[in-house]
């Protein structure tokens, strides 16, 4: 039999239904080729070839399995700052070697060549083969090797043995002690938490290994981190997107960012919004409540004849909050009968006081909309219009 003989995976993945498409057969040709820090770098190019299909869905695969926290990705960099074929991490626990195991592999960016650990000279290095057989098929006369180095499995089979006795008990609590201490120094690392308490679900992200990366940042990167944070934040809602914030830093987003927005000022660049969504009615009733006209806006967000609808866009600070659209209430514009529904009626007739008289069930087509409340007359301000 040619080729690695096993896959190392975390055992959750076999029946994760996250795993769409080809990502639970990514994760095992990965899980084929990892050293025993778990860590190997593959061509995605070469990968998409294996399994018969195109490179943007081995991309897309490798997206699903870093959301859902079975792979860590890592991009490597020529010393000339070209890019390489990106370093891989299986994850079977939280722990991450404090160096990139592959710093010193030149290896070309469509090899498919596994990554090797300096200080460990036995991984990717396949099994010893079988004992030279006879005509009977039987063992031949040298002794099988005795194997000194142990091997992923062997490591993997340690990680899942229940705990022991004596020094092997204190051994694990110690572990779960230093992770505990570890995350104490990142909650003292003023520098770092103001960067990370304005993650979405922080309070479920890994902070031990989001700190360890942003102290693997140079002074320079993490000035630039800082200050991509709002903008990506905005960003993640106007996708309604979901990143952690170690794989914001592990995979440099920021760069991504200001290449596709030209800048990560939260004041830069405007964000698009898309027309309809619930950001953008968020931002259409905070104009019209400021007394701004929307007129404009509505009409080019639902155009006549049949012309391509247009969003807006906003800056990252001006991005709507969660409460700001959780505030806003969700209105049927049409009932069973397919009539204007009494509260839309109120509020078409509202905004006809403003000459917005396209303000209508034809004009919209949408089966709903939000507005700041049930009906105009339950507003808490009288708001003033321009003139």
């Amino acid at each position: 039999m040619s080729g690695p003989r096993y896959s190392i995976i975390h055992g959750e993945a076999a029946t994760d239904p996250r795993l769409k498409g080809k990502a639970l057969q990514v994760l095992c040709m990965l899980g084929r080729h990892t050293d025993r820090g778990g860590w190997c770098s593959r061509s995605q190019v070469k990968m998409a070839e294996q399994l018969q299909c195109a490179r943007s869905t081995v991309q897309a695969a490798i997206a699903i399995l870093v959301e859902c926290g079975y792979v860590q990705q890592q991009e490597r960099f020529h010393p000339n700052n070209g890019k390489r074929s990106h370093e891989y991490r299986v994850l079977l626990d939280d722990k991450r070697p404090a160096e990139f195991i592959n710093s010193l592999d030149d290896s070309d960016d469509d090899e498919d060549d596994v990554t090797i650990d300096p200080a460990s000279p036995h991984a990717g290095i396949p099994a010893s083969p079988m004992p030279p057989q006879n005509r009977h098929g039987d063992a031949g006369p040298e002794p099988a090797s005795n194997r000194t180095i142990p091997s992923n499995n062997d490591l993997e089979r340690e990680a899942r043995a229940p705990l022991g006795s004596g020094s092997e008990i204190r051994r694990k609590l110690d572990a779960g002690a230093e992770r505990a201490a570890l995350a104490e120094v990142a909650r003292a690392d003023e520098a770092f938490m103001s960067q990370f308490r304005q993650w979405p679900k922080q309070d479920t992200d890994n902070i031990v290994r989001s700190h360890g990366s942003w102290l693997r940042l140079s002074a320079a990167d993490r000035v630039a981190a800082s200050a991509a944070v709002p903008v990506f934040i905005a960003k993640l809602r106007i996708d309604r997107a979901h990143c952690r914030f170690f794989t914001f830093i592990e995979e440099r987003k920021w760069l991504d960012l200001a290449s596709k927005t030209g800048g990560v000022s939260p004041a830069g660049v405007p964000l698009p919004i898309e027309p309809g969504t619930d950001l953008w009615w968020a931002v259409f009733w905070r104009r019209w409540k400021a007394g701004e006209r929307v007129k404009f806006m509505f009409e080019q967000a639902f155009p006549l004849g049949g012309q391509a609808r247009q969003g807006i866009g906003v800056s990252a600070n001006a991005v709507p909050k969660q409460d700001e659209v959780a505030a806003l209430v969700t209105i049927a514009v049409r009932d069973a009968a397919g009539n204007q529904t009494a509260e839309f009626h109120a509020w078409a007739d509202r905004m006809a006081q403003d000459s917005l008289f396209r303000f209508n069930a034809n004009d919209l087509r949408m089966p709903f909309i939000k507005v700041p409340s049930q009906w105009p007359s339950d507003l808490a301000q009288t708001v003033t219009r321009a003139g």
